[in-house]
């Protein structure tokens, strides 16, 4: 048994690269997360990109509160160990019968330019997540850790075949479907995306990206929150918890940090391209 994980999930994190639904928030909790993530889109013009919305904790006190929650950390902790960073945090929001909002069928591995090993994403449903609102769809691949070659385009580029639906048989694909305040975890090589959303309920889902201190990053020193445990190789430049400032600060803030992660992803992808 791990501090929140059985030892069936544990293996089936292991096996199948992710574990799901886990239970980590009150339905209350959830309802004022959700609240705070309509309010951050409604600052932001009603419906910004996602690639408009992340890196939320280094700005946001609510944001900074869900990326570190004691649950959180426990599920993430038994697959990754004590020491934890969060190294970014992204909304994902489908507004209702927005049919042209979709997450193309890709890994994180590319993106995030970390050690495989020490990386994991946590995906939070603020309202409930299911087929008909566009939840996250995963691909089981026994063997997900031999078959990605990330030095291949199609891997790398959105837009790239690997955006497309995979051929696979439906028994191989499974519906991440979770309620209001329930949580997966998925590793950086399952194969995975979403539909869009067809019904009349807007989707929510807050995801946030985990490593380890003694991964070394592709490059630089980028930003991180150390959320339990201790660092002991600065690899990466590590930020404190955001103090209450206005909200325009704060957002102007959000949005710089937003593009200086889209350029370092952006980066990540280049360095994996062939020439």
């Amino acid at each position: 048994m791990g501090k929140l994980l059985t030892y069936r999930q544990q293996c089936s994190f292991q096996e199948q690269g992710t574990v799901f639904p886990l239970r980590v928030l009150a339905a209350a909790e959830a309802e004022r997360y959700r609240q705070a993530c309509d309010s951050l889109e409604s600052q932001l013009g009603g419906k910004p990109r996602t690639i408009e919305v992340r890196q939320m904790h280094l700005h946001f006190t609510w944001a900074y509160s869900l990326a570190t929650h004691p649950r959180v950390l426990d599920a993430v902790e038994d697959v990754l160990g004590p020491n934890l960073l969060v190294w970014a945090t992204e909304l994902f929001a489908k507004h209702p019968r927005e049919a042209a909002v979709s997450i193309g069928w890709h890994r994180d591995g590319p993106y995030m330019g970390l050690d495989p090993g020490r990386s994991v994403t946590a995906w939070i449903a603020l309202t409930a997540s299911h087929r008909d609102n566009g939840c996250m769809r995963v691909v089981r691949e026994a063997s997900r850790k031999e078959t990605p070659q990330w030095n291949e385009r199609r891997d790398a580029i959105p837009g790239g075949q690997e955006n497309r639906m995979p051929d696979v048989p439906d028994e191989l694909l499974d519906d991440v479907a979770l309620d209001a305040g329930e949580m997966s975890l998925h590793d950086v090589y399952v194969l995975h995306g979403s539909g869009p959303n067809r019904s009349g309920d807007k989707r929510v889902g807050f995801a946030i990206r985990f490593t380890t201190p003694e991964c070394r990053p592709a490059a630089g020193r980028p930003l991180a929150v150390l959320a339990r445990g201790e660092d002991r190789y600065d690899h990466f430049e590590l930020q404190h918890a955001p103090d209450s400032i206005p909200i325009e600060a704060a957002l102007d803030r959000m949005r710089k940090s937003a593009r200086q992660h889209l350029d370092a992803t952006l980066q990540n992808l280049k360095q994996l391209v062939p020439r």
